[in-house]
């Protein structure tokens, strides 16, 4: 028999893929707008153009972030996120960084360009992506739930010693 046969569909498999979709389909999403960005400003032919915003609140939103530099961050990031993602390398650091951005591009999409009807669409990217970041933070809450502690202590130095343990 061939290995195909051999998988056994319940409910827990359906839900690892779903959780696998996810999490490569926002990584992928995450590293085409943000290459595309940076490809026009290198100068080549962005995948798709950069949308400034159609109604005055978003293009002022964004052009600030432009003219203070903090989209050249955000871009940074999206890639930088969105590889963590596909790879499926430090994926529950990846979502943290992704989760930010992902809440200004719902809010700049759904408040400041008055999108609504998009706000249960589960298409629209411009809600999508926070949908799918906290599906998936939810997904990866086990790694999160030690940083809640109530009374954390600082570590110490020698904690370091246990940093080769996270590339076992």
């Amino acid at each position: 028999m061939n290995g195909i046969s051999n998988i056994k569909f319940d409910l827990s498999t359906v839900c690892q893929l779903i959780i696998s979709f996810f999490r490569l389909y926002l990584g992928a999403w995450m590293i085409v707008s943000g290459t595309s960005y940076w490809l026009h400003q290198w100068g080549y032919q962005p995948v798709f153009p950069q949308p400034f915003g159609s109604l005055p609140d978003s293009s002022k939103m964004l052009i600030t972030f432009v003219e203070v530099g903090l989209f050249d961050l955000v871009k940074t990031l999206e890639v930088v996120g969105g590889l963590m993602l596909v790879c499926n390398l430090f994926v529950p650091l990846g979502l943290v960084i992704l989760f930010p951005i992902s809440g200004m591009v719902f809010f700049n999409a759904i408040f400041l360009n008055l999108r609504y009807d998009g706000l249960l669409s589960v298409t629209y990217m411009g809600t999508a992506t926070l949908y799918m970041n906290v599906i998936l933070l939810l997904a990866y809450i086990r790694y999160y739930l030690p940083m809640l502690s109530l009374n954390a202590s600082t570590g110490r130095l020698a904690d370091l010693k246990r940093l080769p343990e996270i590339f076992k």
